[in-house]
């Protein structure tokens, strides 16, 4: 596990070196490569700067071996009720997110759970408005995967990046 988790930094590394050589656009501004370990009825956050202005764009992929999981994008204002929810209060509403980076990790041929941007965690042009928060949740917040209430602690390796586009 530990192996793959290196090669894999190792080679996300390379290929984010390699886009920025060719020009292929932007600067990053967030750069996430991390393992994860997310307590049940919890998730795992990062706040992330508002790029909608500059046409910003984000890739990612999270994935675990250990069972599914949900991910979230959110805009701020949308996050505080999901910060109410792991916090055991009952929040007035449960927004999804952004729903375009909004998923379900779904199991892969191989057993492993993913939930990614498009093409396997290519990047997508982030239109709407920042800041936002990118969640890697492992609690019953609306439902997208059913946790009981003895689940053990989800471990998850997470990569994100989020591009500015300076041109």
């Amino acid at each position: 596990m530990r192996r793959r988790t290196l090669l894999r930094s190792l080679g996300a590394s390379a290929a984010a070196f390699g886009a920025g050589c060719l020009g292929l656009g932007g600067e990053v501004v967030v750069s996430v490569q991390q393992s994860v370990r997310v307590p049940a009825g919890e998730g795992w956050s990062r706040e992330l700067p508002d790029v909608s202005d500059s046409g910003g764009a984000i890739s990612y992929e999270a994935t675990s071996e250990d069972e599914s999981f949900d991910v979230y994008l959110f805009r701020a204002e949308q996050f505080r009720y999901y910060d109410e929810y792991v916090k055991g209060r009952d929040p007035e509403r449960t927004p999804k997110g952004i729903e375009q980076f909004s998923k379900v990790a779904v199991e892969t041929d191989g057993g492993v759970y993913e939930a990614a941007t498009a093409n396997g965690g290519a990047r997508e042009s982030l239109d709407a408005a920042g800041p936002y928060h990118f969640v890697v949740d492992h609690s019953n917040y609306r439902l997208g995967h059913r946790m009981d209430d003895h689940a053990d602690e989800l471990s998850a390796f997470v990569e994100l990046e989020l591009v500015e586009d300076r041109i």
